[in-house]
């Protein structure tokens, strides 16, 4: 048998699985696959029976020697033995011990090649680097070895590797950096300059909820007839102004009876644009003649509150719904009965081929009525036309390096510094959904 092994997954779990007496394990983190195994030894062997000694780092997870998943499965499994994890900040070596069976190999950074044993991943064409040999199988640990694990004839007496301890809160701490800044598949054949930023911009649209602002058209037979009429002059040029500043809809005043026949909590194009306003103020800030900017690690809290506002903008599109053939109707009988007499005085030319010369009022009321509704459109289209949407771009490297944008950033976020420069590989494609697809 070579001295040099192909140490897998597979081969320690056999090996964990098989084991009667003890499990030690020291490495710089762990994947899910082996963290079962172990946790399962754990509830085999019993307390004090199981040592693990890990790097506590969220780096690790980001080179890829384990992953978070991996990590909380030992944690729990710790936990429920009431024994704690150690921890080793730095351990770049792998060694496993299962009863007399030593495994001592060298990890793989997963998220840069695939582990032994492993299909290589495929990026333009050229597999993906490879280890074959990583490591040696050993009967009987040296007692050198056994001693600093505090796995030999003194127990924990002598143990000098993996003294600080894994609790809740470190835990919680590498959970919390992990979601801010989680692991890529890098590809370190192909290494480049890279740089990260801690803020992106953001583009966030609500359209179509500015009822105030909605017009629609005026018959053209009725524009200049509509004009004599000073009362609306404010709400009439080309086009109707469908709802002003004082209209309910808008907010310009209290929810009264109108709104009780609506489904829910009152909503008006005052309270959506308080709710966006407040995304507005709690997460963007903007840059004179480029945009608005946001700290990344608000990027998830944001999303949740675009729900929100997603939410809010569906309570008025319904309520929208349910009133707006009725104010459209209300709309055009009101500007009939205010230009009428003009129009009875100014009558357009089709309508006296149809109407006749000295039409009744009522039958001229009801033709501008009619036109006016035509006009207006279909309410539910106009509600149709409301949508939240968002649109994240990155921020150039130029803008980071320009004093001026790095002090208002600065003064903004007082989270310097607003970029890291280091060299890296380049991300490779991803041949499945999740590296924990890939390597899991």
């Amino acid at each position: 048998m070579s001295a040099l092994q192909t140490i897998t997954d597979d081969l320690l779990i056999e090996a964990i699985n098989g084991a009667t007496q003890r499990i030690v394990m020291i490495g710089p983190g762990v994947w899910p696959p082996l963290a079962k195994a172990i946790a399962k030894a754990w509830l085999r062997l019993g307390p004090k029976n199981v040592t693990v000694i890990l790097d506590v780092d969220p780096e690790i997870c980001r080179m890829g020697y384990g992953s978070l998943e991996g990590l909380e499965v030992l944690q729990k499994a710790a936990s429920a033995a009431a024994e704690p994890l150690g921890g080793e900040p730095g351990v770049r070596i792998c060694v496993v011990i299962a009863d007399d069976q030593t495994f001592v190999f060298s990890p793989t950074p997963r998220q840069l090649e695939a582990p032994p044993g492993q299909s290589p991943v495929v990026s333009n064409a050229e597999p993906q680097s490879q280890p074959k040999a990583n490591g040696i199988v050993l009967t009987k640990p040296p007692a050198a070895l056994e001693a600093d694990l505090g796995s030999g004839p003194d127990g924990v007496t002598t143990r000098t590797l993996g003294l600080d301890v894994l609790d809740q809160k470190k835990l919680e701490a590498v959970q919390q950096d992990l979601k801010q800044n989680p692991p890529k598949n890098f590809d370190l054949a192909r290494a480049v300059n890279v740089y990260n930023a801690r803020i992106q911009f953001v583009e966030l649209h609500v359209d179509g909820y500015r009822v105030s602002q909605h017009t629609v058209a005026l018959p053209k037979h009725l524009v200049s007839v509509a004009r004599k009429n000073k009362e609306l002059a404010r709400k009439i040029a080309s086009a109707v102004k469908l709802l002003d500043s004082e209209d309910l809809l808008v907010g310009g005043g209290e929810p009264g009876i109108e709104s009780e026949q609506i489904c829910g909590p009152f909503v008006s194009q005052a309270t959506v644009e308080a709710v966006r306003n407040a995304i507005d103020e709690k997460f963007l800030r903007p840059v004179k003649g480029v945009g608005k900017i946001i700290r990344r690690a608000q990027i998830d809290e944001f999303k949740t509150a675009v729900t929100n506002l997603e939410h809010t903008l569906a309570i008025f599109s319904h309520a929208l719904k349910q009133v707006l053939a009725a104010l459209f109707r209300k709309t055009a009988e009101e500007i009939a009965d205010a230009i009428l007499p003009d129009v009875l005085q100014q009558l357009p030319e089709k309508w006296q081929k149809q109407l006749g010369p000295t039409p009744r009022p009522e039958h001229v009321r009801f033709r501008v009525i009619d036109d006016l509704l035509h006009s207006f459109g279909d309410p539910e289209k106009r509600c149709e036309a409301m949508k939240v949407s968002f649109i994240f771009k990155d921020v150039t490297y130029d803008m980071l390096k320009d004093d001026e944008f790095v002090k208002l950033m600065d003064a903004y976020f007082n989270e310097p510094p607003m970029l890291e420069e280091y060299s890296a590989a380049k991300e490779r494609p991803a041949a499945q959904d999740t590296q924990k697809d890939l390597f899991s």
